[in-house]
């Protein structure tokens, strides 16, 4: 099987579709500090966690000529084999949790040489450091596995490893057509953080540097997105007019919204609300127009409500 940092064939013209699919779901997509990631040397990703596939699918923007990026998973999810092979063409490698057992937490040891093999050619991995996500604002107390991979790296490979604190800020976790934001932070090297505190414990390295990195992330991800509360005649006025249209959208966007509320009433974890709406738009393509336009006068019509009150 290749390499996760090798060239793959249809791999640029698939990232052309997918980055366009993400696109579709979103209002807008605001990114900030995207220049701060070099196109070369060894760069680990340290976003936030909180709406499962969908959250990868966004940092894949942060390399805007496509160049790719390689992404950590729960390992659980390759146990089919078939499956295993998608998400190695997709440059997802496994790791296993705490909760897995000590045998598969052993087997991450073998992934994390690959992943340093990954830094050295110059492929971003981006890892997400709290070890499960969750449809909140904040972050969730880090594992030190990041910075273990970073630290064997730069002893390995002789030359700096930078995490990046990554914010990602949703405008709402579960509706289609709302506005996020990805804050890119200043980096830390590996070497540099483990020479300032020389006189610790390893343990307590470790410790200090989940916990700084958390809190950068959390300044990164910044306040709410404010929805806008102005204009209200307008805004009733344009609602109001805007009824036919509406109704044509919901429409021709039925094929999507109508499997959308099908499949989320079986799950139980409404964190995959975004991913699911990715997933109906990748393989329905023809419906995103409709859905684009349903979706938006929805929530424009939630948020006149809500304002009207």
């Amino acid at each position: 099987m290749a390499k996760i940092w090798e060239p793959y064939r249809g791999y640029t013209r698939c990232r052309r579709y997918t980055d366009w699919i993400t696109r579709s779901c979103f209002r807008s997509i605001r990114i900030e500090g995207m220049e701060r990631i070099p196109h070369a040397g060894a760069v680990l990703l340290a976003p936030n966690h909180c709406a499962t596939l969908m959250d990868p699918m966004l940092q894949l923007l942060l390399r805007p000529k496509r160049e790719p990026i390689a992404f950590g998973a729960r390992s659980d999810i390759f146990a089919k084999p078939r499956t295993a092979r998608i998400l190695h063409w997709l440059r997802i490698v496994p790791l296993a949790r705490e909760r897995n057992g000590l045998a598969e937490v052993a087997k991450n040891f073998e992934v994390f040489d690959e992943i340093v093999d990954c830094l050295d050619h110059d492929i971003p991995f981006c890892m997400y450091a709290e070890g499960t996500h969750r449809a909140e604002r904040g972050m969730l107390p880090l594992k030190k596995g990041l910075f273990r991979v970073a630290k064997m790296a730069s002893d390995q490979l002789g030359k700096p490893v930078y995490i990046y604190p990554i914010g990602t800020c949703y405008e709402d976790f579960f509706r289609g057509q709302t506005r996020v934001r990805m804050r890119v932070g200043e980096p830390m090297e590996i070497a540099e953080e483990f020479a300032k505190r020389a006189d610790k414990p390893e343990a307590e390295i470790y410790r200090e540097l989940c916990e700084e990195l958390r809190e950068r992330v959390i300044a990164l991800i910044g306040e709410p997105i404010e929805r806008r509360h102005d204009r209200r005649g307008l805004r009733l006025l344009l609602s109001v007019l805007s009824l036919p249209l509406f109704a044509v959208c919901a429409v021709g966007a039925l094929p999507i919204w109508l499997p959308y509320l099908l499949i989320m009433r079986g799950m139980k974890d409404k964190a995959w609300s975004l991913t699911v709406r990715f997933a109906l738009h990748f393989v329905l393509p023809l419906f995103i127009p409709f859905d684009i336009g349903f979706q938006r006068l929805l929530n424009d019509y939630r948020e006149l409500l809500a304002d009207m009150r």
